[in-house]
């Protein structure tokens, strides 16, 4: 059954548990003029909140990456209710729609270098692989200081643990952790992009061990 918010119309809402995390996280983005990346946009439930809560400047921009195919929540024809929820909010012209793979369209915008983001959202595909695949890709697409938001990761869809956000997500954020400042982890997962030096301190013992492997 569809549930109204005011002007919008949704099957869905459970964007609305996560709000005051994102207020309190992107509060700071409001007064300026920012780049915002979304992969998975569905009805556009998180797509008219970045739009009313935080372009407050006209020069904002919002990409939003979404194949619009079916999905396994049954609901049909979604794509012409994300735009008509993106029109109601009167900034349709500040968001550009990639209808594609978020795959596709993140080597697109890397293969660019036109656009940099000030917050990355990630809740394409639920699959670990792709979103592994997605964070890789939308790091180097993110400023530093920008926020990157994962979603459902505490969501364990499938039996199999390799299957599932969460063990992607942690993957991630132990490969990067030198670049990463932890801000929230429950089901959703928001980080910091900071700029701190990498250490990397090889093993003294290293030319030894690769001797006794390849040539003992």
């Amino acid at each position: 059954m569809s549930k109204e918010k005011g002007k919008f119309k949704f099957t869905y809402d459970w964007f609305k548990y996560f709000i005051p995390d994102w207020e309190n996280c992107l509060s700071h983005l409001k007064s300026k003029k920012i780049n915002v990346l979304e992969i998975g946009a569905f009805e556009g439930r998180s797509t008219t909140w970045i739009l009313e809560e935080l372009f407050n400047n006209p020069e904002s921009k919002l990409i939003s990456i979404d194949p619009f195919e079916d999905t396994f929540l049954d609901v049909k024809n979604y794509e012409a209710t994300f735009h008509e929820n993106i029109k109601m909010t009167g900034k349709e012209k500040q968001n550009e729609v990639m209808k594609c793979l978020s795959s596709d369209a993140l080597i697109k915008l890397n293969h660019e270098s036109k656009i940099k983001f000030d917050f990355i959202f990630i809740d394409g595909s639920h699959t670990a692989n792709d979103v592994l695949a997605d964070a890789v890709l939308a790091w180097n697409l993110l400023k530093e200081d920008g926020i990157m938001i994962f979603d459902d990761y505490e969501l364990d869809r499938y039996e199999e643990e390799y299957n599932n956000a969460k063990i992607a997500i942690d993957s991630f954020l132990k490969c990067y952790e030198p670049q990463i400042e932890l801000i929230h982890k429950g089901f959703q997962v928001i980080i910091k992009k900071i700029n701190k030096e990498k250490s990397q301190k090889e093993r003294e013992d290293f030319l030894e061990r690769i001797k006794r492997v390849f040539w003992d």
